[in-house]
């Protein structure tokens, strides 16, 4: 886990403030702690906060200042801001000022991200390995990371699972078999509690639940 126990409570305790109830949500309270936490390079903060300037979350809407956060937090592993990046590089945004479009660096950045268990960039690097798109068609990549995303996600993710199903239609019994293979030893060991940031988010605010209820 990333940061101290005190931060990631802290962490934890602004999570109604950003993905409660819409009587809890209150995103001008809740990016005061998490700027706090980010200038202490806190990977999940950081990723928040990459959020918060590209969805304008009680920041202004700041692409650039987006992609340095999430830049911040990935460089760390943190699996959701290696997608982010990934999803920087993959698409060119109508204000995108921050880099350059390139499908290359976005695969780069998806698999680090898919060999952390985040089912946003399995399911994009599932496209782009069925389409050619910033590297070579390739099926059965397509098929292993289209599973994965399927696995990994916490709800059905229709997306991966048509990736998924179009790509076992090109394969045959023998690459089945070895992506099978390569699916079963990726299962043992993802998603981790922190593969989906809100997911973690949510992990964490749970575990301390009872502590937030006492103050």
């Amino acid at each position: 886990m990333w940061g101290t126990e005190a931060e990631r409570m802290a962490f934890a305790a602004v999570y109604p403030l950003f993905y409660g109830s819409s009587e809890e949500r209150n995103y001008a309270k809740g990016i005061k702690t998490i700027k706090k936490l980010a200038e202490n390079s806190y990977a999940p903060a950081l990723c928040a906060l990459g959020i918060a300037y590209f969805d304008h979350m009680g920041v202004r809407r700041d692409y650039v200042e987006s992609f340095n956060c999430y830049m911040s937090a990935a460089e760390q592993g943190y699996p959701s801001a290696e997608c982010g990046i990934g999803n920087f590089y993959a698409i060119v945004h109508p204000k995108h000022n921050a880099c350059e479009n390139n499908p290359e660096k976005a695969v780069k950045w998806w698999l680090k991200a898919s060999e952390h268990g985040n089912p946003g960039a399995q399911c994009n690097l599932a496209g782009y390995y069925l389409n050619g798109t910033g590297v070579n068609v390739n099926p059965v990549e397509a098929f292993i990371w289209g599973t994965m995303a399927v696995h990994c996600s916490t709800i059905r993710f229709r997306s991966a699972e048509v990736f998924r199903d179009q790509a076992l239609e090109l394969l045959n019994e023998a690459q089945v078999n070895e992506a099978n293979s390569r699916i079963g030893v990726l299962k043992g060991n993802l998603p981790k509690a922190w593969s989906d940031h809100i997911t973690y988010w949510r992990f964490l605010y749970q575990a301390w639940g009872q502590s937030f209820e006492e103050k």
